[in-house]
């Protein structure tokens, strides 16, 4: 199967299909935060940063249920698409993949570390978004690689 032609067609929908998922995740998620067209970016950023959006337990666990199951499952078709490829190393995926999933929970429950006070500025948001955001682009980038 690694060497058919039609195995490239799944791989490259997969890679346009979660880039622009990864996209429009973020894109909601500044947009949540008060992101619009007369306010830049950096002064978004530093609003999560100051005072992060006030979050309750229930909107949170609300927000939090779709979420572990929709990247879940993506993480899961991406790393299975890695099992496939004959350039990257069996042993660099799982552990890509492990970490991948670890940051993707860091990134889900750092609104829970807010609520609780064990952070009191939304840079935790922010890195664990940012920590998922480049493993999962390494990831991606890697299943490109072994087309």
């Amino acid at each position: 199967m690694k060497h058919s032609a039609f195995y490239k067609i799944p791989v490259v929908y997969m890679l346009i299909y979660t880039v622009l998922i990864l996209i429009s995740g973020l894109w909601l998620f500044l947009l949540s935060q008060g992101f619009d067209t007369i306010e830049s970016l950096t002064n978004t950023l530093q609003n999560v940063i100051n005072t992060p959006a006030d979050k309750s337990i229930e909107g949170v666990i609300e927000v939090v249920t779709p979420h572990l199951f929709a990247i879940g499952s993506l993480i899961f078709v991406v790393a299975h698409f890695m099992l496939f490829s004959t350039k990257v190393p069996q042993n660099l995926s799982l552990k890509l993949a492990i970490v991948l999933f670890v940051f993707a929970l860091f990134d889900i429950f750092s609104y829970f570390a807010i609520i609780f006070g064990l952070a009191v500025s939304g840079w935790i948001k922010l890195l664990s978004m940012s920590l998922f955001v480049l493993s999962f682009l390494l990831m991606i980038g890697l299943v490109g690689l072994s087309l």
